[in-house]
């Protein structure tokens, strides 16, 4: 069964019904069908399965990790990390989607995890706790009002579009968090 997308006039009001959606919610009917690594990768270690904003304790998840694993703050290091969780979650989220025939199902975060850690990626301010909140607070704002092209990306099915859309709120989160840094 393909996965249908949204007619026009529901895209209107995707995002907000997304978002709300996702605040308070339960696994889809199906997901204990999804092979075992794509969910373990696809949720990030099943935060992703959390009832209450997977979205937003995957983003979470991300920063502890980013906090915690200090090898993260070498720019080097983390562009690497992106670029593996760019190619695992491409690929979990893919599997995913595919399983559930849900568009961009809540359950994946992992591409919150990129885009957080996208958001992350500083020289200046490595490991600085109030740059860490600033971007993280940025990119749930960014993820959530999906500022273009982020929709675009947000529209294309299988896994490529799960992660670029957040891809893209990561970038916003670090020029807005570079910014606020600057200026304060």
């Amino acid at each position: 069964m393909p996965i249908s997308e949204p007619t026009e006039d529901r895209r209107t009001f995707d995002w907000l019904a997304k978002a709300r959606s996702r605040v308070w919610s339960k696994q889809p009917q199906g997901w204990e069908q999804v092979p075992p690594a794509a969910l373990l990768a696809g949720t990030f270690f099943y935060t992703g399965l959390s009832p209450i904003g997977s979205g937003t304790v995957g983003s979470f998840a991300a920063a502890l990790v980013y906090y915690f694993w200090h090898g993260l703050e070498n720019p080097f290091a983390l562009g690497l990390a992106c670029v593996v969780v760019l190619i695992v979650g491409v690929w979990a989220g893919g599997v995913i989607e595919r399983t559930l025939k849900i568009q961009d199902p809540g359950i994946v975060v992992i591409d919150e995890v990129l885009g957080q850690w996208i958001a992350l990626f500083t020289i200046h301010y490595a490991g600085n706790l109030t740059y860490i909140i600033l971007a993280f607070l940025f990119f749930r704002i960014f993820d959530v009002i999906k500022v273009p092209p982020a929709r675009y990306f947000e529209r294309r099915q299988g896994g490529v579009g799960i992660m670029l859309d957040d891809v893209v709120a990561g970038l916003y989160a670090l020029l807005a968090a570079h910014l606020v840094m600057l200026l304060f």
